[in-house]
């Protein structure tokens, strides 16, 4: 039933038609009047243009709470819901800015370490906080290649790369939830060229190396730099170490590295003995940590870096153990299991590392010969 509806009209309406009659409203298209046993209601309907050909029915409200203007105010922004294919019916969900798509992702990346979750914060606080309020579909291509182009001047070429990193993960993860368009920082920043780091320490300064390291008067920190520089092991690990993770046989037990994997590591005869003598020395200690501090909040030794008589860094180490590793003729992937990298060739995955301690010990050995034959007598 169509009629020409005013608000006197649609207030006999109850005493003029039983429940469950719907009145349609000549003026407003889809706008009509359902009579119920208690109530009258307006309702829009219309046909959605999203490719489903769908019909869809909206609540707008009681007439004795919404007037027929309302009701006709609101039918129209619904009739034009539609036409644009949006469902009225469907709660819309913000998108989130790019600081509470940081705390999502973390919430949900509970593997990660403290030192991963630290450097996104720092990125995040530092080079990206002019974004940080932006919801992340206003994220787009002028405004990131700007950004990294001033934080290349600023910062230098590899924390303005870092940055954007970080930028384009956070906007991905954004995007498993959300209707974004293609990533701005893929489509609108050209990264700058980074040059791989000639960090490992050479054989002519390997000698060198080694005097440092041998008078160095800090007996844990000496073992310490001794278990990274012959394991390849990093930092945080290396200094986080417990008597716990050491196995009967030699083998190490690493908890939880950089990957977010737990892995186990055996460690050269030299580590081995120097660490007999590190558990003489901090016996009395009664330290669950193989390199104990009673100053440090953390229990165990920090602040491993360059200082004027050692200048090397903690994971120059690594860099130096991977290259003497490839000089001692140990093959790719069995560094790449010592160090816990990452391989994605898929026959990598049917290795069963367990069944290979033997012969990861025996590289391990060898890799340790290389290293001492530069430390002479």
């Amino acid at each position: 039933m169509t009629t020409k509806l005013t608000q006197v009209v649609v207030g006999k309406l109850a005493e003029q038609h039983d429940a469950g009659t719907q009145i349609y409203d000549k003026d407003a298209k889809g706008l009509r009047l359902v009579v119920g046993k208690r109530s009258i209601s307006y309702k829009h309907v219309g046909r959605i243009n999203d490719g489903t050909n769908r019909y869809v029915t909206v609540m707008i409200g009681r007439t004795d709470e919404v007037s027929l203007k309302s009701a006709r105010e609101r039918s129209a922004e619904l009739r034009l819901a539609l036409r644009r294919g949006e469902d009225p019916r469907v709660k819309k969900v913000s998108v989130p800015t790019l600081e509470q798509a940081m705390e999502r992702y973390l919430n949900g990346r509970k593997d990660l370490t403290p030192n991963t979750v630290d450097s996104y914060r720092r990125k995040m606080n530092g080079p990206l906080r002019s974004l940080l309020k932006l919801p992340a579909d206003r994220i787009d291509r002028e405004v990131v290649r700007s950004l990294h182009e001033r934080l290349t001047k600023k910062s230098g070429p590899y924390a303005a790369n870092g940055a954007m990193r970080v930028l384009k993960l956070l906007l991905n993860d954004v995007a498993r939830t959300h209707d974004l368009g293609p990533n701005p920082v893929s489509r609108g920043v050209r990264m700058n060229k980074e040059k791989a780091r000639d960090w490992a320490v050479g054989p002519k300064e390997m000698a060198e190396l080694w005097r440092r390291l041998d008078e160095m008067d800090h007996p844990l920190r000496r073992a310490c730099w001794l278990l990274m520089l012959t394991t390849g092991l990093r930092s945080t690990n290396a200094r986080s170490v417990k008597w716990e993770h050491l196995e009967d046989d030699g083998v190490l037990f690493v908890p939880r590295a950089k990957s977010g994997r737990s892995f186990h590591l055996p460690l050269p005869r030299l580590v081995l003995q120097e660490l007999s003598r590190v558990k003489d020395l901090t016996r009395p200690l009664e330290s669950p940590f193989m390199f104990p501090s009673s100053t440090s909040k953390s229990g165990h030794i920090e602040q491993m870096s360059r200082i004027r008589s050692w200048p090397y860094a903690p994971h120059q180490m690594r860099h130096t153990y991977r290259t003497h590793a490839m000089e001692a003729g140990v093959d790719f992937q069995s560094v790449t299991m010592l160090m816990d990298h990452a391989n994605t060739h898929v026959s990598f995955n049917y290795v069963t590392r367990a069944h290979l301690t033997g012969h990861l010990r025996e590289c391990q050995e060898r890799i340790c010969d290389r290293l001492l034959s530069y430390r002479g007598t």
